[in-house]
């Protein structure tokens, strides 16, 4: 099963990014777009420990979050490798570790941690 997430800074705090699952609306935060990557692999996890059937499963983010997506992933803005291999390493203790087609970042998260590319 592969998932896509979008990372985009916090409404409520300064600081603090937030990584969310667009077929889970699940999030994670932290103080780095690497920490929120962190904390939604480990929300996943819990999800799929907890779900009973695929129904149960999944529920689609907003349609706010879809758009901030498809905005970063036509604009190029993919999380780089390196830190979603990390963070996945990090985290995963279950024989399924999820996996991501696409971690998109909006155009308020660093240079740093994106690999901007022509689409």
């Amino acid at each position: 099963m592969l998932f896509r997430a979008c990372v985009y800074p916090s409404s409520d705090i300064d600081g603090l990014f937030v990584a969310h699952c667009l077929e889970l609306d699940l999030i994670g935060e932290g103080p780095t777009p690497r920490e929120a990557i962190v904390e939604l692999i480990q929300a996943i996890e819990l999800q799929i420990e907890a779900c009973k059937s695929p129904s149960q499963f999944f529920f689609p983010a907003p349609a706010g979050v879809w758009q901030k997506y498809k905005q970063a992933k036509h604009a190029g803005r993919i999380i780089l490798e390196p830190i979603v291999e990390e963070a996945l390493k990090r985290t995963s203790r279950l024989n399924y570790a999820p996996h991501f087609e696409n971690v998109a970042a909006s155009s308020a998260v660093p240079d740093k941690y994106v690999s901007v590319s022509a689409v």
